[in-house]
Formats: C-alpha cells, structure tokens, sequence
C-alpha cells in the first residue's frame, strides 16, 4: 500500500499556487468562460474492490456566469468514500484569498428515489471579483464494485479552454482492461515495480464558439473513459470485455427475478386469455401496469443495475424503470409472448459498439417481437402512447440482455415527414381591419410529444400558451377544445377561435396584412462555421389559410409562389387568389442528419427562403 501512495505523490505536485491570469495564452481566451489551467486524475488500481483516485484541478473563471465550472462536486455511494479535500481561491495575480477546508463542504443525501446510497459532498466556491482561479485537490477511495475508473473529462463545456491535464492508470502488470479515449491521442505506457501505468496528455485545447446545430458536447470535448475487464459486484463476478459479456452479467441478475405471485398469475389469466392477437394481449398488460405502479427510483447497492423481483413490485406497487421493465417481461411470459430487458441512453443517442461499460446506458425499456411488428415500450411513463417509439429512444443504440448475452440493436427511428403539424385557419378580415379567426392545429409524432401535455394545463395556461404563438396584435383566444389520439403514430388537435380589432395594418387607403400570423421562422447571422451541421430530428410544418375580405376590401398586390429545396430541408408557399379573398400554404420540411461545415451558404439560403416567404405580407385597399 505504501507502494501506491508514493505512486500517487510522485505523479503530480500538491496544491501550489497558479500562475496569474495575465498568463494565460491569448487564443485560450477567444470564446472562454473558463480557462483549465491544469487537471491531473490519477487512479491507482489494486483489485476489483480497491482503488483510489486522486485528483488535482485548477480553473480560472473569466466571468461570474461561470462560476459553478469551479464548484467542487464530488459524488460517493455506499462503495467509495471521500478521503481527503483542500483547495483555495487566487486573484487575477495568483494571490491566495482564501483557503479552503473540508470543514467547508456541504453533504447532501437527496433523492427523488424511494432508496438510493449515493451522496454529494458539494462546495459553492465563488469571488467577487473576476477572473479568479480556484484550486482543488481531494482523493476518493473505491473499496467495492469498480466497475469504471474515474472519467478523464477535464474540459466539462465547449466554452471553457483548457492549458494542460493528464490523467494516469496504474494497477497491477497485466491486468486487462478497456478504454475509450477521444480527441486526446493514445496513452503512454511504462512499467516499473510490478505494475503498468497508463498515462494520456492534452495541452492547448481552445474553446469552441456557440453554433447552432452543434453535436452533444460530449461528442465534441476531449475525454477518456476506462474499465476494468473483470470485475466484482455483491457477490457476483462479471466482464466488460464486450457487450456480450457484460450482457450476460446482467441477464444473471435477472434470473429468477421474474417468478410472479399466485394472485398475479390469474390477474393476467384474466386479462389475456379471451384476447386473441398477441399485440392486443401486450397493451392489456401494458396498461394494467400503468393502472396498477408507480415509477420510483431504486439505486441501492447493486440495486442500481438490478431490478427489484416481479414478486416485490407486485407486492408494493411501485418500481424503477428496471423493476417495471422486468415486471411487464414477466407477465407477458406467463401469457407466453416472449420479449427482452434491455438498456439504453435517453440523452445520448449514440453508444459505443467497441466499448462496453455500465455508465452508457442511464434507462431500461422493453423489446417485444411480435410477427409483424416490434415493439419498444416506455414502462415508467404508459401516458406515452403504446406502440409509439418516443423521441428519446427513437433511432438510439441499445444493449437486449438476453440468455446468450449483451446483443448491440438500434432502435428505428420514424420518417422526418412524419413528425408533422398541420395548421388550417379561416380568417374574416371586416372593413375596419379587424378580424375573426379559427384555427386547427394538428400535432403529429415528434411534434405531438411536444405538445402532449396541452390537454392536461388549466384553461387559462392554454390560452396563454396559443397566445404566445400568435403574431397579432391585442388578440383574445377563446372556445378552445383539444383532442387527443394515442395509437402508434400518436396525434394531438387543438381547436380555438381568435379575434382582434387590427389585424390589418392601414396606413392611409392600403392595409398590410401578413400571410401568416404565428411564429415565424428566423435567420442564421453567422458568417463562418467550425464544426459541422447535427440536427437529432427532423420535422414538417404544413400551414393552409383562407382569408375572406369584407365588401369594399380589395387586394393590391399579393406575393408570389416560392419554391426552395436543398440537403437542409425545403419550403414551398403557394398563393392562389379567391373571389373574395386568398388562400394560401406554406410548407416546409427540416431534415435530421450530419451536414458538412462547408455547408453554412447552403444553409442561410433555405433560412433566409423560409422567413422570407412566411413572414411576408400582402395588400389590400379600402374604399
């Protein structure tokens, strides 16, 4: 042990003081909040259930709106400890102004779970006056269930801008393990004393500027993520060598946790047996579960990656997304529709085929294969439509747990032209300028999860949400009614009148009136682009209005039809007059997908087509 500790203090030097803030290169402050003046982890690894970790920060903040990017965070569970904790913060010209002691930390034990072992230590350090540098350094023992080392992610945020950071392994020689780095380069290798140490460097990484459809910053930042092969978990043992192995693991932790009680056995009985197509049997049972449980968050122990028994949820009511995952697989097996536990991210959609590890996957969903469908069901919300893939599963990777092991799927995703909204509007423009509308908007898809909530807000948020959406001027929204389908390509209509004393906007005999009057559509500024294009999803918008003119009221000049179309997306209105007014449609389709940088002309064309064709107005004369 002595051994490991001086591994540790030879790494890397205690807390020192920074240099000044006037130090920091110049091209490391173009579009920085913060600046990373050096990051060392250092993670000494001894067996499956002993390993410390040791780390080493500094970070100057440029601005106040930044200063949580130098509060210190430290997570613990019931398998890993904090050791040690000192810090301090400096002025601009590497000053000490204050120390900063373990006495000062905040331990919070807060969960929105019914029974969860992990903890926070958090403090908020702040000054006054910036730019400011704060110093951190604190050591985390792991005595149990290393299923990763510590992440290497010494640049949390595209706006912060990083000197130099290291990050070191070191455990015994030839032990195995994984690693997946990014934007850092391979690690150096040496062995002394009977180990092998791993270490990864990184100098002189910029801040990215602020760009519209960017991807997720972690596909963006440097970083490495590293695991033991083999590892050893409540009694269990396991192996992340791949999916496969790390699924049979977890298919371990479901065996005999799906036996259902005697009570539960003949409630399915009774809800399946005189249902004769297997997808009817599933959504009887998915709706039982929702009738019957409540989502609560489990994370005790090993209870974090395995799932309460069917027999405990039956019995208490409630489960997390693994506990119902589970119970819904266990009873559609007793009605003898086989279907597969499986894990998933909701807020990445990409994981990595060629790495396994646990911290991947934040949620567990159910895959039923019927014989002409494949379903994919949300067992903690069944307010979300049975058989419909939600956006944030939709297209993402996942791993099925099966007998056979881990088995790496991506889920289907649904067409861009089918995440659509639908708008017709009957408007009667008066002499005066004044008008009386109704509006039927349907929701589609994507854009029905946007709005799937809308039924349940009071009448009052209802209307303050349709006026927020409407460009007129003292407009009053009334008789609002909304229907919802909920099937697999799920829907929304929302139904209101509208009316307003000037829709038109005279001066002198010509009155101008907008084609369109909700939301427009805005233009892209920028004039340059350093990364490329990432939409996660696409969508169609399909606007339809007629517009009847009162006697008297004559049009002037009306726009004419536009039609563009590129890689981005299109946009089409079309104006046909009428003899007492005009009708007209705008559609426009935006793309999901990987566009190149080299693009950005490409696309301020179809922005600019698009405000420029739905923003527009035409005129009418008044006697």
């Amino acid at each position: 042990m002595l051994r490991n500790i001086l591994l540790l203090l030879c790494v890397a030097p205690a807390v020192a003081a920074a240099q000044p803030a006037g130090q920091i290169p110049r091209e490391l402050l173009e579009n920085s909040d913060a600046v990373v003046r050096s990051d060392a982890v250092e993670v000494v690894y001894n067996s499956p259930n002993d390993a410390v970790e040791r780390h080493r920060r500094c970070i100057t903040i440029l601005n106040q709106a930044a200063a949580g990017k130098g509060f210190f965070v430290c997570p613990v569970d019931g398998q890993s400890t904090l050791r040690s904790f000192r810090g301090a913060i400096l002025d601009a010209n590497g000053k000490v102004l204050r120390k900063l002691k373990r006495g000062e930390l905040s331990y919070s034990e807060y969960s929105s779970g019914l029974a969860d072992d992990a903890g926070c230590y958090l403090l908020e350090v702040r000054s006054p006056r910036v730019p400011y540098t704060v110093e951190l350094e604190y050591e985390v023992a792991r005595n149990d269930a290393i299923l990763s080392f510590a992440p290497f992610i010494p640049v949390t945020s595209t706006s912060s801008s990083l000197e130099k950071a290291d990050y070191t392994l070191s455990m015994p020689a030839g032990t195995p393990f994984g690693y997946k780095a990014r934007r850092i380069g391979e690690p150096e290798k040496s062995s002394a004393n009977g180990r092998d140490i791993y270490r990864w460097r990184i100098e002189g990484w910029k801040a990215l500027p602020d760009e519209e459809m960017s991807p997720d910053a972690f596909d963006l930042l440097p970083m490495v993520l590293a695991v033991p092969y083999d590892f050893r978990y409540a009694r269990t043992q396991g192996s992340m060598r791949d999916w496969q192995s790390f699924g049979a693991w977890l298919w371990g932790l479901l065996e005999g946790r799906d036996r259902l009680p005697e009570e539960l056995r003949s409630e399915v009985h009774a809800r399946t047996d005189t249902i004769a197509a297997p997808r009817d049997k599933v959504r009887s049972l998915y709706d039982y579960l929702g009738e019957s449980t409540r989502y609560v968050s489990i994370q005790l122990g090993i209870g974090g990656l395995q799932p309460m028994s069917a027999e405990e949820v039956f019995r208490t009511k409630f489960g997390d997304c693994k506990a119902l995952t589970n119970y819904l697989r266990a009873m559609l097996a007793e009605c003898g529709i086989p279907s597969d536990y499986a894990i998933i991210n909701v807020d990445r959609p990409r994981m990595f085929r060629d790495f396994a590890s646990a911290s991947q996957a934040n949620h567990a969903i159910l895959r039923v294969p019927l014989e002409r469908d494949t379903l994919w069901l949300e067992c903690t919300n069944t307010e979300m439509p049975f058989g419909y893939i939600h956006n944030d599963i939709a297209g993402h990777d996942a791993i099925l747990v099966t007998p056979q092991g881990g088995q790496f799927v991506t889920l289907p995703r649904y067409a861009d032209s089918l995440n659509r909204m639908v708008r017709s509007v009957e408007i009667e423009i008066s002499a005066d300028g004044a008008a009386r509308g109704k509006v039927r908007e349907r929701f589609e898809m994507t854009q029905y999860e946007w709005m799937m909530g809308f039924r349940q807000l009071e009448p009052r948020k209802q209307r303050d949400l349709l006026l927020s959406r409407l460009r007129i001027p003292t407009v009053t929204v009334d008789r609002i009614s909304c229907t919802e389908s909920r099937g697999a390509q799920p829907s929304i209509e929302i139904v209101y009148d509208f009316s307003t004393p000037s829709y038109v906007n005279f001066s002198g005999q010509n009155g101008f009136v907008q084609l369109f009057p909700f939301d427009g559509y805005g233009s892209v500024t920028a004039r340059s682009r350093t990364r490329d294009f990432h939409r996660e999803t696409g969508y169609l918008d399909i606007d339809r209005i007629r517009i009847r003119l009162a006697e008297g009221l004559q049009i002037e000049a009306l726009p004419r039809a536009a039609e563009f179309a590129n890689e981005f997306g299109t946009c089409r209105l079309q104006v046909t007059p009428t003899d007492d007014g005009v009708e007209m449609e705008f559609r426009t389709l935006v793309r999901s997908g990987d566009f190149p940088r080299g693009e950005l002309e490409e696309y301020r064309r179809i922005a600019e087509a698009r405000k420029d064709a739905y923003n527009g107005h035409f005129v009418v004369k008044r006697p």
